[in-house]
């Protein structure tokens, strides 16, 4: 039932009749509204409604007048919404066809969640097949009759051969299975479906006229998923039909996540795959800006010197006093400054470069290399780097590339926050030991509250400074997911420790 069709709500009480259609307009349901059986006559004669949300007992007429009326309550479906308990009356209007019979009460919300119930089940175009196996042709309409106004579509069969058939030719969320049949008893009908392993795990109700326990026990032990004895509650019949329907998709629906596990787990660990490349990206361009900065740093005094010996040459020609000596200097000096800037865009070009290979180095050559990025902006900005480096380094083979971005990120967020809290003394130390390297920093440690928090991606306390919250989660990924080791973070009594191992 789609939620733009027509519903009709008949109830003589005008605060539960607005309370319905302002639940069901916020829905986008179409209503409307009838007080009176006089006004629920009219608004049949003028349209056909999809729903009718029906109280049975009217000011001027009895509700169910106009059920009996209603030709087909498979197009036209029905909720009874009624203060009448009265049993017999219930199992009637089941027997009609109705979808529900609900009981009004004070407690209105409650009323209005079991109609909403309802609905959200209609909202499913096709609930599915139902094969009932009886050889009674009135049991068979009695079933479709209450049964396929909820959506299902019920195929009867008369004995157990021609069911049988249509079991193997056609998809079943159910089967309702007689006991008594003509050819072939229903305990023999049991063992041959449930042999066929498609469908070990289809639900069925067994029929039956006996209470006999005997037959009850052997037949739920030949497959018999629940018993009914004839002549059954059409009402219990109808919840048992979705309690068992709804455990059939379930276990069809977990069937499936079997049979595609592996595939949804590939899919899933390449999604986050792509994310990670992602994110790695980003952090490295988030760290090209900085990088910039650096190569200015760095450039700075070799252009100063460019600049001071092409002034000294010139102002030589001028005075004619440019001799072998003053241009063998000029060679020499300017030499050595292109190369000092030549081998600065090496080094920053190494950094970016995406190794995909695995290289044998160690935590020395990493941060040796890292000091040649980053050394000149550390001691522009005044702060102590002190270092600690063991004479037992070991060898390793990893990522080195992505080892230098993560040790600089460390170290580049120990600055900022030095410079961030104006640290007097500012110091940064970093201790290198086998194949562990341990940076500290004295600007007087990460709070409590978020130091669990501070590798999760997207994750920043630079928001003066337009951090990313990338650098740290990516430097934890990449030391624990592509090069096999460890990374964690701590406080002393100065300030923050990072501490890698590999």
């Amino acid at each position: 039932m789609n939620k733009t069709e027509n519903i009709l709500v008949i109830e003589d009480s005008k605060t539960m009749n607005n309370i319905i259609k302002s639940e069901l307009d916020k829905m986008e349901y179409n209503i409307t509204q009838a007080w009176t059986f006089a006004d629920a006559k009219l608004a049949l004669s003028k349209k056909t409604y999809d729903l009718i949300i029906l109280d049975l007992h009217l000011p001027d007429g009895e509700g169910f007048e106009l059920i009996a009326n209603i030709q087909s309550l498979t197009k036209t479906k029905v909720i009874v919404l009624t203060s009448n308990n009265d049993s017999e009356l219930r199992e009637e209007l089941f027997e009609y066809g109705i979808l529900d019979y609900i009981i009004k009460d004070q407690n209105l919300a409650y009323s209005m969640l079991e109609i909403k119930k309802v609905l959200k089940s209609l909202q499913e175009d096709h609930k599915g097949n139902i094969l009932v196996i009886d050889d009674s042709r009135v049991i068979c309409n009695q079933i479709s009759t209450i049964i396929e106004p909820r959506n299902y579509k019920v195929i009867t069969s008369l004995n157990a051969k021609d069911g049988m058939i249509k079991l193997l030719n056609d998809d079943y969320k159910l089967i309702i299975l007689d006991m008594e049949l003509p050819d072939i008893h229903g305990l023999k009908v049991l063992e041959m479906i449930r042999r066929n392993k498609k469908f070990l795990e289809l639900p069925i109700i067994v029929l039956s006229g006996t209470s006999n326990a005997e037959i009850i026990r052997d037949s739920l032990k030949n497959g018999a998923s629940d018993f009914f004895k004839k002549p059954f509650v059409f009402e219990e019949l109808i919840l048992k039909v979705d309690l068992w329907t709804d455990y059939s998709n379930k276990a069809n629906e977990l069937q499936y996540l079997n049979q595609h596990l592996k595939s949804v787990v590939a899919k899933e660990v390449q999604q986050n795959q792509e994310k990670d490349k992602m994110m790695f990206q980003q952090s490295r361009l988030a760290q090209m800006g900085e990088m910039i900065a650096m190569i200015a740093h760095q450039w700075r005094q070799p252009l100063n010197n460019l600049s001071l010996l092409n002034q000294l040459l010139v102002t030589k020609y001028k005075q004619n006093k440019l001799d072998d000596k003053t241009v063998n200097h000029f060679q020499t000096s300017s030499s050595k400054q292109i190369e000092m800037m030549s081998n600065t865009i090496d080094d920053f070009r190494n950094f970016f470069k995406t190794n995909k290979n695995t290289m044998t180095t160690n935590l020395k050559t990493i941060y040796e290399k890292v000091v040649t990025i980053v050394g000149e902006s550390i001691k522009q900005t005044k702060i102590n780097l002190i270092t600690d480096i063991k004479d037992d380094i070991e060898d390793i083979n990893t990522y080195e590339s992505e080892m230098m971005q993560v040790v600089l990120n460390i170290i580049k967020n120990a600055q900022d926050v030095l410079l961030e809290k104006k640290i007097s003394n500012p110091t940064i130390k970093v201790y290198i030991s086998q194949k562990t390297c341990r940076i500290s920093d004295n600007a007087g440690g990460i709070p409590d509250v978020i130091i669990d928090q501070i590798f999760d991606p997207y994750f920043s306390t630079k928001t003066n400074k337009d951090g990313t919250g990338l650098g740290l989660y990516m430097s934890k990924t990449i030391v624990e997911q592509h090069c096999n080791g460890k990374l964690s973070v701590r406080n002393d009594q100065d300030g923050a420790v990072f501490t890698i191992k590999l």
